[in-house]
């Protein structure tokens, strides 16, 4: 179901993250640990796989959208709408 997996980011900000640290980790961050497996992911540019979610109001405004499927508004995967 999507925007469930977005409490991890929920996580990271009760751990000591701010929201921008939290939403970079689990967003632009985690295709620099995957190095050459990656060339083209992390960025949303042209040529890049860019997975793209988003919620009916800005995050770091409202914490109470991690995780909560129904405040998810879109979601592209490798460039394309799948919701």
């Amino acid at each position: 179901m999507y925007g469930t997996g977005s409490r991890e980011v929920l996580h990271l900000i009760n751990a000591g993250m701010t929201d921008l640290e939290a939403i970079e980790a689990a967003t632009a961050n985690g295709p620099e640990t995957l190095g050459p497996q990656a060339p083209h992911t992390g960025q949303l540019r042209e040529g890049y796989h860019a997975d793209v979610i988003t919620m009916d109001v800005d995050p770091r405004d409202d914490r109470s959208v991690w995780g909560d499927p129904d405040r998810v508004t879109g979601v592209w995967q490798l460039g394309r709408r799948v919701k």
